[in-house]
């Protein structure tokens, strides 16, 4: 069988089996490979009986032979196929290996980039919040992901507006390898103001999704969406998000999986602090710098206590750091804004840089938002 028949198969399987592993399962158990079952739904369906007893027998029996469920396969495979738009299924071994044992995993994944990299990245963090993200939800996002950026992490997120879009832009920016999980077809820009940072992933990360190409992003496809996000992942880091934020359902996709959660603490008098903030009160981790993340992942950054705190990334000081911490030390406190100024550093160098100091010891924040040498 050629890719293309094969590909056309499992995506006809997951609609037929509509989304459930376990009538998956009987589908195998009958024919013994969803090609296989392909093939005889051509027949007519009737070459073979499938026992009641097995779940959901009745639907594949309807469905097996349904001639639009078979035509709508063929057209989506060829579509990708004509936008060289790549195709994994879920027993190829560059599939997502967390993904791969997640309840409702899907059978076939559309993907642009390179997908392989998700397999071999050291971890993987989901980053969600609120589409109406905040000034401070979009520095704390930013600030946490540069805080991280000297580890082989994988961020993963929705391409969402808010907090989803400051994810990516972040990882990017530092370095890191990301993943943008559609809720529509891979060869749709949505929402259309993302289309920069959408052909930056194209380029050096990857697009996914389980709806094939020029499916528009109906409201329904986005819990789906939120599931695949989780199940790539060890954890799923809630920045902001009220108490009916699709963020928090990714949350419970992770929870239902046995992975972690860790949420950033919010003020408690705005709406988008409600969720994150519920969160907390129920368990989750509470970060309030990039460390915690780290610690959750299990790549805890290494102190030196003979030497006050070393940085864990080269066991070095970069320039910028020295230049940070010098001016930090000579003057007793500063903010991000007196270091940027006084140093000609960019905005985005100087968060770097303390984040990376935060980390390794050299440097504490004080509630204002000042910083000051350990």
């Amino acid at each position: 069988m050629s890719d293309t028949e094969k590909y056309t198969a499992y995506f006809w399987a997951s609609r037929l089996c509509r989304g459930r592993n376990d009538t998956f399962e009987t589908l195998v158990n009958v024919f013994g490979s969803p090609e296989e079952a392909w093939r005889q739904g051509a027949k007519g369906g009737d070459s073979i009986e499938i026992p009641q007893e097995e779940k959901n027998a009745k639907l594949i029996s309807e469905r097996l032979s349904d001639r639009n469920l078979r035509e709508a396969a063929v057209r989506a495979v060829e579509r990708a196929e004509k936008a060289g738009i790549r195709m994994i299924t879920f027993d190829d071994k560059d599939y997502p290996a967390l993904l791969k044992t997640f309840s409702g995993k899907p059978l076939i994944l559309f993907y642009e980039g390179k997908i392989e990299r998700i397999n071999s990245c050291t971890a993987r963090l989901a980053v969600v919040g609120s589409r109406n993200s905040t000034a401070y939800g979009r520095d704390t996002t930013d600030r946490l992901i540069s805080g991280i950026s000297g580890f082989d992490i994988c961020v993963v997120s929705g391409m969402a507006r808010g907090i989803d879009y400051c994810a990516h832009r972040a990882a990017l920016d530092n370095g890191l390898f990301t993943v943008a999980v559609l809720g529509c077809g891979t060869n749709i820009v949505y929402p259309p103001e993302n289309v920069g940072v959408y052909k930056r992933i194209r380029q050096n990360g990857v697009i996914i999704s389980e709806f094939p190409p020029d499916t528009q992003p109906f409201k329904s496809n986005f819990p789906a969406r939120n599931r695949i996000i989780a199940g790539i992942s060890e954890a799923t880091m809630v920045v902001e998000a009220g108490l009916t934020s699709g963020a928090l359902i990714t949350a419970d996709y992770s929870l239902d999986a046995g992975r972690d959660v860790l949420a950033v603490p919010h003020r408690i008098d705005v709406p988008g602090g409600t969720g994150v903030n519920s969160l907390i009160k129920c368990g989750a981790v509470c970060v309030t710098s990039p460390a915690d993340i780290l610690a959750v992942l299990g790549l805890e950054a290494e102190n030196d206590a003979e030497n006050g705190g070393g940085f864990v990334m080269d066991d070095a000081l970069d320039e910028n750091q020295k230049t940070v911490l010098t001016f930090i030390s000579e003057n007793g406190e500063a903010y991000e804004d007196d270091i940027s100024d006084a140093k000609g550093l960019m905005p985005q160098e100087v968060k770097k840089a303390l984040s990376a100091l935060e980390i390794g010891g050299f440097v504490k924040r004080s509630s204002a938002g000042s910083y000051s040498v350990r």
